[in-house]
């Protein structure tokens, strides 16, 4: 299922950069146990479900004679860095054009392609993720998708292990914080982690060389049933994408991979101009902690 919404008067013409034309990078963040001032329960796979699309992503592999024989070869990403638990803060994901002290531009967004996993939540039609160390100053114990313009530094994908972090009331307040970023995927409702889920983070990099990122999302993330107790416990993947005007959004929402890179949507920002957003889900999913999309 496809939702598309106009955000402001498209500008300009796109075109699409063909292959990666040079190597990207990949980080990846997250936390396990919230013991550090902030509050939180212990997920002990967490890292390791996270690491598995890091360690993918960035396989190089073995290439035999011009063949690519297994991992990505020339096409994977390069790693720029690891961080679990620790002093996981506010600024590390916050941009200073929204909040003086953010500093996204040298860890989140310095790179191409990023996961996080922490617990999140809905808070205000927003995103928010929880921080495992309440910041000095003004940061506190979670970043907020109105604190964030992913994509005005380098990031072009941005991939949510945590609750509630694409929520269909959501959509239009993430475009806002789309700056040149090409897609966030996450989940509409409760998320699930165990060390059984971590080979589906694997194969959704996997996956999203060769496949579009949106369709490995979707396919490796849903689970109908998560517990296999109710028809309200589905995990429901969703995948988001702007583009300069409905075609291109579309167009990168289906087609775009970490083997085929795009180049940069318009700048969305604070007003969204320049943009329409894309979303893709699964008809009928039910999660827990919110109603089936649409409703």
């Amino acid at each position: 299922m496809i939702k598309m919404k106009r955000g402001a008067l498209a500008l300009g013409t796109m075109f699409l950069a063909s292959g990666a034309a040079m190597a990207l990078e990949a980080k990846m963040y997250a936390v396990t146990t919230w013991n550090a001032g902030c509050g939180g329960s212990t997920r002990n796979s967490w890292d390791d479900m996270v690491r598995a699309w890091y360690n993918d992503i960035t396989n190089t592999g073995t290439s035999l004679f011009g063949w690519c024989i297994s991992g990505h070869c020339s096409d994977a990403f390069s790693k720029d860095g690891s961080r679990v638990d620790g002093n996981m803060v506010n600024s590390l994901f916050a941009d200073a054009s929204r909040v003086a002290f953010g500093d996204d531009g040298t860890n989140l967004d310095d790179a191409d392609a990023a996961m996080i996993g922490v617990h999140g939540a809905d808070v205000s039609n927003g995103w928010s993720g929880s921080m495992r160390v309440n910041e000095a100053g003004s940061g506190d114990c979670s970043i907020r998708t109105a604190e964030m313009e992913i994509g005005d530094t380098d990031l072009e994908f941005l991939h949510l292990s945590s609750c509630n972090s694409m929520d269909d009331n959501q959509w239009s307040n993430w475009e806002r914080s789309m700056g040149r970023a090409h897609q966030v995927d996450g989940f509409h409702g409760l998320m699930w982690i165990g060390s059984g889920l971590v080979s589906d983070y694997r194969d959704f990099s996997d996956d999203a060389f060769g496949g579009s990122i949106s369709d490995s999302w979707l396919d490796n993330m849903h689970y109908n049933n998560a517990f296999g107790t109710n028809n309200a416990d589905d995990q429901c993947p969703v995948a988001f994408a702007v583009g300069a005007n409905g075609n291109d959004a579309l167009n990168r929402l289906h087609n775009e991979r970490y083997d085929n890179v795009f180049s940069d949507p318009p700048h969305s920002g604070t007003t969204g101009s320049g943009t329409i957003w894309a979303a893709t889900y699964i008809a009928g999913c039910n999660p827990q902690g919110e109603d089936t999309i649409g409703n």
